[in-house]
């Protein structure tokens, strides 16, 4: 049960967030739907909106905290179509490029799942079930049927945007006080609105083919100062297509660059499964 409401965390989602990368920037835009913010149609040149969008990336990227560590504990909440989910606690540590551990239990504090993945692995511990599973990166991409790194789910977990990168955007619009950087392929338009402290506040994916249906909708929340680090504490996603998905994740603690152990001892007993 743990495991699959992670993975619609972030499997789901990295699937829905594919902007890879064009290479092709086209003149500036005005809003690209209703559910848009309204800004202001830009002028410029070829060379102007190159510009603009380059300045615009690096004072996203002047604000992400670099790290070497990472550590939260975080609460989950999950619906779908059937109504609310049980809710359930991750903890999560992290050493960049590197690993990331999970534990996840439920309100009172009763650990079901153990996870380590790292750039080409994915281990689960079932502490309930006593089973370990050990399937490659791969799989993950195969549940979401689109490609994706180990690098995007330290994104996803950092509250950064994936797939998404000066090369993938082809248009920006520019407005008061936010800004909106429009990216398309592999598939999918995905707008990233950015506020006027360049922080990542929305970002919409829908498929380039409208009569394919998916579409999600990710939200960045109650950004925090903390120890002279700034980290969205509240991520909402709201998924559909052929089901309805909403995850929250509340942000109860985290810190950066501390010094982290990683511990995943496996029980004689435990049965290894496929």
């Amino acid at each position: 049960m743990y495991i699959r409401y992670f993975i619609l965390i972030c499997v789901i989602t990295a699937s829905l967030l594919s902007c890879r990368s064009t290479k092709k920037i086209q003149q500036a835009i005005t809003k690209r739907d209703t559910t848009t913010m309204q800004t202001a149609k830009v002028e410029a040149t070829h060379a102007d909106t190159l510009l603009a969008i380059s300045k615009l990336m690096d004072s996203m990227k002047s604000r992400q905290t670099e790290f070497s560590t990472f550590s939260a504990r975080a609460k989950v909440l999950y619906s779908n179509k059937e109504g609310k989910q049980p809710d359930f606690v991750a903890f999560i540590r992290m050493k960049k490029d590197s690993l990331i551990w999970l534990s996840l239990a439920n309100d009172i504090g009763i650990e079901g799942i153990r996870m380590l993945i790292t750039p080409d692995t994915i281990k689960v511990m079932d502490k309930l079930a006593k089973t370990i599973q050990v399937r490659p990166l791969s799989k993950l991409q195969e549940l979401s049927q689109i490609p994706f790194s180990y690098a995007d789910l330290q994104h996803i977990i950092l509250g950064r945007a994936i797939f998404f990168n000066e090369d993938s955007v082809f248009a920006y619009a520019s407005g008061s006080p936010e800004h909106v950087l429009f990216c398309k392929s592999g598939g999918f338009n995905n707008n990233v609105s950015v506020n006027a402290d360049y922080f990542i506040e929305k970002s919409r994916v829908d498929d380039a083919i409208p009569s394919l249906g998916r579409r999600a909708d990710l939200f960045y929340k109650d950004y925090e100062w903390k120890d002279g680090v700034v980290f969205s504490t509240l991520r909402e996603i709201f998924i559909s297509h052929k089901d309805i998905f909403n995850v929250q994740m509340k942000f109860k603690e985290y810190h950066f660059n501390q010094a982290l152990t990683f511990p995943f001892t496996v029980p004689k007993r435990f049965k290894k499964i496929q």
